[in-house]
């Protein structure tokens, strides 16, 4: 298999695990938003693990899960004390390129692996969805498929 494609499961498998993690720092700067925050948590971790095969398959070596969440403990210390509703749709905005990013990781991808890197995709936008509703802003309506 293409090493570019490989390494990118690698980051998007890492990413997830620091995103979890990152969520649920963030809980610690935004403590009412709390339950909004472990959900997005939890959209990450599972994420991660719908990937693990895919890591697995390619015998590829992930970064330890102490090291990842202190990555996404780190980037949530960066979020202190932003205003809520701007952290989120400046986020949402950034998550929109993940998006673009997964969707050629898809194309570049053997069919048997489509459907993992598919829910990759969903769940990014998902996820940008759900920050998108909770920060008030239009078009936030229906979840994404397969998530």
């Amino acid at each position: 298999m293409e090493e570019n494609y490989v390494r990118q499961i690698l980051e998007a498998y890492e990413g997830e695990v620091a995103g979890a993690a990152y969520f649920d720092a963030l809980r610690r700067c935004y403590p009412e938003r709390a339950r909004f925050l472990e959900e997005c948590a939890a959209l990450e971790r599972a994420t991660a693990e719908r990937l693990l095969p895919l890591v697995h398959k390619y015998g590829l070596t992930p970064a330890t899960d102490a090291l990842l969440a202190r990555v996404g403990g780190r980037d949530a210390r960066a979020e202190t004390g932003r205003e809520w509703t701007a952290f989120l749709r400046e986020s949402a905005d950034a998550y929109a390129g993940y998006v673009a990013g997964f969707l050629a990781l898809e194309a570049m991808a053997p069919a048997e692996d489509r459907a993992v890197l598919g829910h990759l995709t969903a769940h990014e936008v998902e996820l940008i969805r759900r920050m998108r509703a909770e920060s008030g802003l239009p078009g936030t309506g229906g979840r994404a498929p397969g998530v």
